[in-house]
């Protein structure tokens, strides 16, 4: 996406409508990945200033309204409770029972002896389970290795949806420069049409110069109509990022464009690779999953190992019987109990086998993600560097061709130049004003595109 943007060529404002259409095309795509999902806000009132939005501030909107976010906090929750299960089989446990029967014994034939009885049953049962060759505690690890995976997962959601954020704000300030382009383009040709009128009626310019005057007019609000467009969809998808569902969130937020000092912001390489290896949460997932494979092969091992409880039992039974007035039986049991498996048809093999096997895929997989996290920051880096020389290209471009308009202004009014002449002059102003301000834009979008392969979730240091 960078160097299809840092690579600029002269677009014609005509065009520049569906090339904003595609950017914001990709930005849904970005959107998608992050499954944001709308939420209601309270409505805008009509009779008040617009609201202006900064990056950062949008930013922090994403933060605190995400459900995106908010289900991976719940994953989190969710992941804490299984290792408070985890914790939980160090403690001893306490089973109680009761029970009542009600026995009738009536006999058939004459005479015949019978008894009513009804028996109570109580049972208490204590069991401590001392040492089981350390499951537990591997069983605990690998919860806190999980708990700390889903930490990290919820980091990274932060880091992509702040991402998609960034993209549609920067698609957004994109559309509404072009949109400001197309109304100077059209302020300068309703001048130069004003003056033809007025030239006409003194008899120096002609009908027809005054209708091509008239046609700029016309094609600049043309291309103003095709910027908003583009402006209203950009909006749209950042309302959606934000969770505003308003229909008509364009009509009362204005984009504050980011900070012009922050253009030329010092960035080095080996700084920024030393903080992508430290900080990117999937680098963390990925070590959080070596070590619960790691700590899968010592569970799988400690089966072999032989498992000692300690247990207390108490009972009381009670009989209350026609023939004899109460019955009643007391119980105590208590020891140590110890077991050992010796054998359950490979089962323990098998696991050991499957941990290794896992523990070797997750080494491979974050060594995969290691050189796929530099690759990406070099290539950022670069591209970054690359765009700040467009800028500074485009920007001698567009001063040149402003002095250039300028002066075949002055060569019409004086008769040296043609009206096509002028019209091609400004034509140049309004493409090379148009490449400057994609180039200025992604800048800043290649700023935060960096931050974002390195793992910081806030890129601009007036953001800290």
């Amino acid at each position: 996406m960078i160097d299809s943007y840092c690579c600029l060529r002269r677009i014609h404002p005509r065009q520049l409508g569906k090339k904003l259409l595609t950017l914001a095309l990709g930005v849904v795509s970005a959107a998608l990945a992050v499954h944001a999902q709308p939420a209601a806000t309270a409505q805008a009132d009509e009779t008040q200033a617009k609201l202006q939005l900064t990056l950062l501030e949008a930013k922090k909107l994403a933060l605190q309204q995400s459900p995106t976010l908010a289900q991976a906090k719940a994953r989190i929750d969710a992941a804490a409770a299984r290792a408070a299960e985890a914790k939980s089989s160090y403690w001893p446990t306490l089973d109680v029972s009761f029970g009542i029967t009600r026995n009738h014994d009536r006999a058939t034939r004459p005479l015949r002896d019978y008894d009513d009885n009804t028996k109570y049953d109580l049972g208490l049962s204590a069991s401590w389970l001392l040492f089981d060759g350390f499951q537990r505690r591997f069983s605990l690890l690998i919860a806190e290795f999980d708990h700390a995976a889903a930490l990290s997962a919820n980091t990274d959601a932060q880091r992509l949806l702040l991402q998609a954020v960034s993209s549609a704000f920067y698609s957004a300030i994109l559309a509404q420069d072009s949109m400001g382009i197309a109304k100077e383009d059209a302020e300068f040709n309703r001048m130069l049409h004003a003056d033809a009128r007025r030239r006409q009626e003194g008899g120096i310019a002609t009908a027809s110069e005054v209708l091509n005057f008239q046609l700029q007019v016309a094609n600049a609000e043309v291309d103003y109509i095709a910027a908003e467009k583009s402006w209203r969809a950009a909006i749209i998808i950042l309302g959606e990022l934000l969770a505003i569902t308003q229909d008509d969130i364009w009509e009362y937020i204005q984009l504050t464009p980011p900070d012009e000092k922050l253009i030329q912001q010092p960035v080095k390489l080996a700084d920024l690779l030393d903080y992508a290896r430290q900080h990117r949460p999937d680098l963390a997932i990925a070590q959080n999953r070596i070590n619960a494979a790691q700590t899968g092969i010592k569970a799988a091992r400690s089966t072999w190992s032989p498992k000692l409880r300690l247990f207390a039992d108490y009972g009381y039974e009670r009989v209350d019987s026609l023939h004899f007035n109460k019955n009643y039986d007391r119980n105590v049991s208590f020891g140590l109990a110890a077991s050992w498996n010796l054998f359950e048809g490979f089962k323990t093999t098998a696991l050991l086998n499957q941990a290794e096997a896992e523990l070797a895929a997750a080494i491979e997989a974050k060594k995969e993600l290691e050189l796929a996290i530099e690759t990406t920051v070099r290539r950022n880096f670069l591209a970054l560097d690359t765009c700040r020389h467009q800028l500074a290209l485009q920007e001698n471009i567009l001063a040149t061709a402003k002095q250039i308009r300028d002066l075949v202004y002055q060569e019409y009014l004086g008769g040296a130049t043609t009206i096509t002449r002028l019209n091609e002059a400004q034509t140049d102003v309004t493409i090379s004003a148009a490449a400057r301000s994609q180039a200025y834009i992604q800048v800043f979008h290649s700023l935060e595109l960096l931050g974002a392969s390195t793992g910081r979730i806030l890129l601009l240091e007036t953001e800290e």
